[in-house]
């Protein structure tokens, strides 16, 4: 028996963040991981474990489904109306609407098409510019008697509207008469007046207003708003005044719960223009509007037009309701990306004058944010005011403060800060030392960099992976080499996985350098529990690359002797990593031909030294001795040529 079809609403809402949600660290399937094809039963099945809403964040997700589908279909897997459905549900989740809109098309018609697919399928082809499409998928819906609803019919409507005008929106109004129960008719007005007026058809927009009213659709007074808005803006305040003497006589008071779910289903749906667009009609009429609606809106306008979501956030400031710490988080950050710090601090002042900062924590996101905007003098500014109100600021503040003096070069300030840290009783941690080390490393300041890497031990801060390789970075580069080795033997005594990715760092460090033996020496004391394969690849491609081939060749003697357990990890990482090497390409050597027989000889002693190394192919294969210059693959020859010649044959 075939599976029932997905009618579950939730297979159409968009991913969230996983962050948000609490995913569990249940991975989806490897796309690459083989997909049942035995019965179209067992496909749909894994279909829908791929496809499941808990997996929707995933990044791996689509990939899994859609290698899963392309699997089955170059098996010829016949597919069932409802796994169609369900690969349209998936796809139009993640975005992928020409695919999903391929998938509907191919449910037969003997099957049912589930409302919420066909409704959100219909908004997003709307919405995307697709009449087309969206028409036949229209069409479709009226013939089977598919029950419309607000967002489905609200949006396709108003896009037809925008590009053919009132007489086709009337037409679509007449079709729906009998199927559109589940269709908010107010709101669905609402959306054709505001498509209209924004194409400046508003004599069409007033018109559509008397004719749905006539037709039962109850204008509201958000519609005749927008209407007698669009008509004073055209000068035209003679109408204007005509309008608003309807709106008071025959437009019906806007229902607050209704807008709500609406704006909630648009935003499930990721139509978040469209909500932008419905928002400002009942912002800029001050119209009734939830907090809740207000805080998911902006999170979302926000990634599309960072400019309205401030708006929305001042018009809720402005009733004296204060936005929640997710929204505000959003907001900012789309702010920094957009470079608007200055909107940021203004709002953020209104929010101080107000009272929304009760503790510290929410002193520490406004001081953050600042910032990470650039606004450093504004955020010390709100640092002071914290201490007025005789709050202990968070590290955190100090720290983010810090680290924006620290990007804009601003040392005396950044310095001054970290003595008044010391004074307010607050110790800097190791994220506080990061900071200031990695920025002294990087201007050369080598004499500070190290008093506060002495001074970290001595209060009791461990450093971590960024706070070593800095200092030994900066070591290296102004080739003090016995003290980096000093600061990385503290580091393995301390941690030894700490040590391994440091080690990798100091190597690649001391080779920009060209102090080759310098990493040889390092590399020879390295105690066993220090993962220390990289390294060794590292060195050994860079002394290949510079022609250092003795070098190379006693150090490959050395890591047998001393590292036998990881002697051939390091050499097919090796030759792994010269396979993908971006010099690798084929170079033909010009050749005398009295030199054949002296390079044959060449070769049959490579063959020799290899074999002396224990250089093998594959674990337990080692290289076959054969004369002739083919004797091995091109790209194994390579290497034989980089090792023991120093170039290309």
């Amino acid at each position: 028996m075939a599976p029932p079809p997905a009618t579950s609403r939730f297979l159409l809402l968009p991913p969230r963040p996983a962050a948000s949600r609490g995913i569990s660290g249940q991975p989806p399937p490897s796309p690459h991981a083989a997909a049942p094809t035995s019965t179209p039963q067992a496909f749909h099945a894994h279909l829908a474990s791929l496809a499941a809403p808990s997996r929707a964040a995933h990044p791996a997700t689509l990939r899994s489904i859609l290698a899963a589908l392309s699997r089955a279909r170059a098996a010829g897997l016949p597919l069932l109306p409802a796994t169609r459905v369900l690969a349209a549900s998936a796809l139009l989740r993640h975005g992928r609407l020409p695919d999903a809109l391929a998938h509907f098309g191919l449910v037969p018609d003997s099957a049912a098409l589930p409302a919420p697919l066909c409704n959100s399928l219909l908004a997003a082809l709307a919405s995307s510019g697709s009449l087309v499409s969206a028409r036949k998928v229209f069409d479709r819906m009226i013939g089977r008697a598919v029950e419309l609803d607000t967002v489905g019919f609200g949006v396709f409507v108003k896009n037809v509207g925008r590009r053919h005008g009132l007489a086709e929106v009337l037409r679509l109004v007449q079709a729906v008469r009998h199927q559109g129960d589940r269709v908010d008719r107010s709101v669905v007005a609402v959306m054709v007046a505001d498509g209209l007026c924004r194409e400046g058809r508003i004599e069409d927009a007033w018109q559509a207003l008397e004719d749905m009213r006539f037709q039962g659709w109850k204008p509201d007074f958000v519609a005749y708003r927008v209407v007698s808005e669009a008509f004073r803006e055209a000068g035209r305040t003679e109408e204007e005044g005509r309008i608003l003497k309807q709106k008071r006589k025959l437009g019906v008071a806007p229902r607050k719960e209704d807008y709500r779910e609406f704006m909630f289903a648009l935003l499930s749906s990721r139509q978040i223009g469209e909500a932008k667009e419905i928002a400002e009609a009942i912002v800029l009429g001050d119209f009734p509007i939830n907090d809740d609606v207000l805080n998911a809106l902006i999170c979302s306008v926000s990634e599309i037009d960072v400019d309205a979501a401030v708006m929305f956030c001042k018009f809720m400031i402005g009733k004296e309701r204060f936005p929640s710490s997710d929204m505000l988080i959003h907001l900012c950050e789309s702010l920094c990306t957009n470079g608007k710090g200055d909107d940021m601090w203004e709002f953020f002042r209104v929010l101080l004058d107000k009272g929304y900062c009760t503790d510290v924590r929410d002193y520490h996101l406004v001081v953050s944010f600042l910032g990470k905007a650039g606004k450093v003098r504004e955020a010390y500014d709100v640092l002071k005011e914290v201490k007025r109100k005789r709050l202990e600021p968070d590290i955190s503040s100090y720290n983010s403060l810090m680290e924006s003096l620290c990007r804009k070069n601003l040392l005396r300030p950044a310095k001054k800060l970290w003595d008044e840290m010391f004074t307010s009783g607050c110790s800097p941690n190791l994220q506080t030392y990061n900071i200031l080390i990695t920025k002294f490393a990087e201007i050369n300041e080598s004499e500070q960099a190290q008093q506060l890497f002495d001074r970290m031990f001595q209060k009791g801060v461990s450093p971590d992976v960024t706070t070593y390789t800095s200092v030994i970075n900066m070591l290296c580069q102004e080739k003090k080499y016995e003290q980096a080795v000093e600061i990385f033997t503290k580091c393995v005594v301390q941690d030894t996985e700490v040590a391994s990715s440091v080690l990798t760092v100091f190597i690649l460090a001391l080779c920009k350098q060209g102090n080759f033996k310098g990493a040889l020496s390092v590399l020879s004391c390295i105690p066993s529990n220090v993962e220390s394969v990289n390294s060794h690849v590292i060195l050994l491609k860079c002394l290949i690359d510079v022609g250092e081939v003795d070098l190379a060749i006693e150090h490959i003697k050395s890591i047998r002797s001393n590292f036998s357990s990881s002697f051939q990890n390091i050499i097919n990482e090796l030759m792994a990593s010269l396979s993908t090497s971006a010099s690798l390409q084929p170079v033909t050597r010009p050749k005398c031909v009295g030199k054949v027989e002296e390079e044959a000889e060449e070769r049959q002693e490579s063959l020799v030294q290899c074999r002396e190394l224990g250089v093998f192919l594959r674990p337990g294969r080692p290289i076959q001795e054969r004369p002739h210059p083919n004797f091995v693959s091109f790209f194994y020859q390579q290497i034989l040529n980089f090792f023991l010649f120093g170039g290309f044959i």
